[in-house]
């Protein structure tokens, strides 16, 4: 098993100016991870992967993928809330 941890940005606008949360989790993969690939775990969901980082002292790989970015009517907050109900943790 591959120990991963997923990273996601969520912006408070659309113009990706200013960031409101880094977004993460943590996940053992049986393959080493692709970019492009998306993994799910139940009403989880990366989003696709765009960088991976092998940390060869913790021994994981940090999975960078697609940012959460408000639109018209959605605000962050919601965005926010919606992605820790499933599953994503945020890092202070």
């Amino acid at each position: 098993m591959y120990d991963c941890v997923f990273v996601k940005y969520l912006w408070k606008d659309s113009d990706k100016k200013r960031r409101l949360k880094i977004l993460e989790k943590q996940l053992a993969l049986p393959f080493v991870p692709m970019i492009g690939l998306e993994v799910g775990e139940g009403d989880w969901f990366s989003g696709k992967i765009e960088r991976i980082v092998w940390d060869n002292i913790d021994k994981l790989f940090t999975v960078k993928v697609m940012d959460i970015t408000p639109k018209e009517g959605i605000t962050a907050e919601l965005l926010l809330d919606v992605a820790v109900k499933q599953g994503w943790a945020t890092r202070d």
